[in-house]
């Protein structure tokens, strides 16, 4: 049973300090280096093919001896975070073989990364790590985890049939799925409603396009709102210019992204739609339409301008709607989402902030991005028992009551068909505030992403990602020209594929 549509939620206030809870466990990211290898620079024929996959050992645990411990490594804040915990809470208190304790690695996944890429060596490495969706292919070259397909081919009690198509074609290589659990998220827009109505232009009605997002924004300037330095405040980020690309069915890297084949170059430079999207950007920081904020760890400026009406539009991700809901109905503790102090609402005046979210206006089209998230992977350096073990709480998590908990707790889209049915997961869906705004999120996961084209596949896919940053940052801060700053960015991950090939892995 499919939800009915619409066109945009609201959201009646804006927390910048829960918001930081998306940006910093959604985005960020670390480079992979490891000693074992399985394909190069990025794509089709990483790792294993689905007639030589690593052995699974689902039965271990039978044999075990007492309780087999479990360690998870993650890098979630707020919610996000207590659902983990709370998950794995009730998975010890439904048996008694295994005892699973989540650990915080850090607040990004850069941190969680290099913490990881730092364990290789030795095989100190946890049982099961959740780290960020652009790894996937360095993981499967890494020769440290255990496939998904592997465990869905020898467990008997256990298929990936409920499993969302387009999570297993996003993280599929050569008809291998690595990651044993998907968390899933996608980009939306938010704007402040009363903006819209003092510029003259319909709250119900925001812009679909990237054009229209100009000229909403335009009109926001004419009118001259009190307090608003720019109309549309935006992270410069390169997984947005990801998902406009992919959303046009526009390589980023040679080979069908990089899933025909491995990549073995850039298509950065000469890319015509690209290019036109760099200078749209260009043109609209130049106009003051729209101000950029630079991609930092812990980066919340886009937030308080929101939340301070200095801006009315952004574009982010879906993931911190249960701890922005809680924290509008005082139920959270800010404490958690910095230790660093950073983080301070006091004072911060939302009266009167109306904002309203919709799907992410594309180049042409809404509502097609690209798929992102974090992913959890099952390692292959514990004992048998133990990845048996790990095994055993990953089904838990893949169960429809997981699921629907994850997403009502901790803001992550539902990786199975039937969390989606879930009467109180469509409940929530419809009537409350995270909900709605979660709706969206699932919509486009549904209905926007191309299975044929669900994103690039790349080896140093994290290499690419610092390049395409730093190409917008150079744009917007260093007075770049869009044509050089691609250009030099091409060169950056042109090398990073043949170092990436060199050093196989």
């Amino acid at each position: 049973m499919r939800r009915s549509t619409r066109t945009s939620r609201t959201l009646p206030a804006l927390a910048v300090a829960v918001l930081l809870a998306l940006v910093v466990a959604a985005c960020g990211g670390a480079s992979g280096n490891g000693d074992d290898s399985g394909s190069g620079g990025g794509g089709g024929d990483g790792g294993d093919t689905a007639a030589d996959l690593p052995e699974c050992p689902v039965d271990a645990l039978e044999s075990a001896s007492g309780p087999v411990e479990v360690t998870v490594w993650h890098a979630y804040v707020a919610k996000t975070e207590q659902a983990l915990q709370d998950l794995a809470a009730q998975y010890n208190d439904s048996q008694d073989k295994v005892v699973v304790t989540v650990e915080s690695q850090g607040a990004s996944y850069r941190e969680l990364q290099r913490k990881y890429q730092q364990a290789i060596p030795s095989g100190d490495l946890p049982a099961i790590a959740i780290l960020e969706d652009i790894q996937n292919q360095s993981m499967a070259d890494s020769g440290t985890v255990i496939p998904l397909t592997a465990c869905d081919e020898a467990d008997d009690t256990f298929d990936t049939e409920d499993f969302l198509p387009i999570a297993l074609e996003y993280y599929g290589i050569d008809d291998v799925v690595w990651p044993t659990s998907m968390n899933l998220s996608t980009p939306i827009l938010y704007y402040n409603k009363k903006h819209f109505e003092q510029a003259g232009l319909d709250p119900e009605n925001p812009p679909t396009t990237l054009e229209g997002m100009r000229e909403a924004a335009q009109a926001i300037a004419d009118a001259n709102i009190a307090g608003v330095e720019a109309p549309w405040v935006q992270v410069a980020t390169s997984s947005f210019v990801e998902s406009w690309m992919t959303g046009e069915g526009v390589e980023l890297v040679n080979n069908g992204d990089g899933r025909d084949e491995p990549a073995t170059a850039a298509a950065l430079e000469g890319n015509e739609a690209l290019l036109d999207l760099f200078t749209f950007l260009d043109d609209m920081a130049d106009e003051g339409l729209m101000l950029p904020i630079p991609d930092t760890d812990g980066q919340i400026d886009q937030y308080t301008a929101m939340a301070t009406q200095r801006a009315s539009m952004g574009i982010e991700t879906t993931t911190a709607a249960t701890s922005i809901e809680s924290f509008l109905k005082g139920q959270l503790d800010t404490s958690q989402l910095s230790g660093d102090g950073r983080i301070n609402v006091e004072g911060l005046d939302l009266e009167g902030l109306d904002i309203g979210a919709a799907p992410l206006p594309g180049v042409s089209e809404p509502g097609r991005p690209q798929v992102g998230g974090g992913v959890y992977y099952l390692t292959n350096t514990t004992s048998p028992e133990v990845q048996a073990g790990a095994w055993d709480f990953l089904k838990f998590i893949n169960t429809t009551e997981s699921q629907v908990f994850n997403d009502l707790q901790g803001s992550y889209l539902p990786l199975l068909e039937s969390a989606a049915e879930d009467p109180v997961l469509q409940d929530t869906w419809q009537n409350t505030l995270s909900g709605q705004w979660l709706a969206l999120g699932y919509d486009q996961l549904l209905d926007g992403v191309d299975p044929d084209f669900p994103g690039i596949n790349l080896g140093p896919y994290t290499e690419f990602r610092a390049a395409m940053t730093g190409a917008l940052e150079s744009m917007y801060f260093n007075d770049g020209e869009p044509e050089a700053v691609l250009a030099d960015a091409q060169a950056e991950v042109d090398t990073a594929i043949e170092q990436y090939d060199e050093e196989n892995f």
